[in-house]
C-alpha cells in the first residue's frame, strides 16, 4: 500500500491507514524526513584517530545512549580530520543522535558545543519545527522504537539505514503541547531520581 501525504503548516502529515493508532485531533503523524533539515549518517571512510583530546570528539554508535552522549570511551581526530569530515556530518547543539548499528535506536539531543563528528555507526538528525528535547523522547517512545525494530536490516549485526530513519512516523502535537510533554517528563524523571 502507497502513503498518501498533505502539506499542512509546512509538516508533510500521513493521511493514510499505515499509521500506528490514532492520534488526538490536533495532532498528526508525520515523516521524519518532513520534520528535518538534514538526516544523515557518519563518515564511511575509516578516520584517522589522535590518541589524545585535541578538541575534537569522533563518536560512534557505542557513544549513544538513551539521554546523554557516553564520552569516557570516545575517539578523536585532529582539527583536519574534523574539517574534512564535518563536510558530511557535524551534529551541533539541539541535534539529535541515532545509534544505527549493533544497539540500534539509542539516541540522545546534542547538549552541547563541543565539536562532534560521527562515524557510519552512528546517525544525526537536524530537527525543524519541533523542539529537539520532544523529537528525542519520541523516537524513545514505544511508538517509534517499534518500526525502528521493524525497518532494521538484520546481517552480523543489526543496522538502521538512512532511509528507514528518514521513513519513521514520528507524532507531532502543537509546539505547546510538545514543551508541556517536555515539562511533565523532567518533573517524573527528578521524582525517579530522588527515590
Amino acid at each position: 500500500m502507497s502513503s498518501h501525504y498533505e502539506k499542512l503548516d509546512g509538516i508533510e502529515r500521513c493521511i493514510d491507514d499505515e499509521i500506528p493508532f490514532e492520534l488526538p485531533q490536533t495532532w498528526c503523524w508525520a515523516m521524519l524526513s518532513s520534520l528535518s533539515t538534514k538526516i544523515t549518517d557518519g563518515e564511511h571512510k575509516t578516520p584517522t584517530r589522535v590518541q589524545d583530546f585535541c578538541g575534537y570528539y569522533l563518536l560512534s554508535a557505542r557513544n549513544v545512549r538513551d539521554g546523554y552522549l557516553q564520552l569516557d570511551d570516545v575517539d578523536y581526530v585532529d582539527e583536519k580530520e574534523f574539517v574534512r569530515i564535518s563536510q558530511r556530518c557535524h551534529p551541533q547543539k539541539g541535534d539529535i543522535v541515532i545509534s544505527c548499528s549493533g544497539s540500534v535506536g539509542r539516541c540522545t539531543m546534542i547538549h552541547d558545543a563541543n565539536n562532534y563528528v560521527m562515524v557510519r555507526s552512528a546517525a544525526m538528525v537536524s530537527p525543524i519545527q519541533m523542539v529537539s528535547a520532544y523529537l528525542m523522547y519520541a523516537i524513545q517512545s514505544d511508538a517509534v522504537q517499534l518500526q525502528i525494530r521493524n525497518k532494521t536490516k538484520q546481517t552480523a549485526q543489526a543496522n538502521l539505514f538512512q532511509e528507514a530513519i528518514r521513513n519513521l512516523f514520528i507524532p507531532v502535537p502543537p509546539i505547546s503541547e510538545q514543551c508541556r510533554i517536555i515539562s511533565k517528563i523532567s518533573e517524573l524523571m527528578n521524582i525517579c531520581s530522588k527515590m
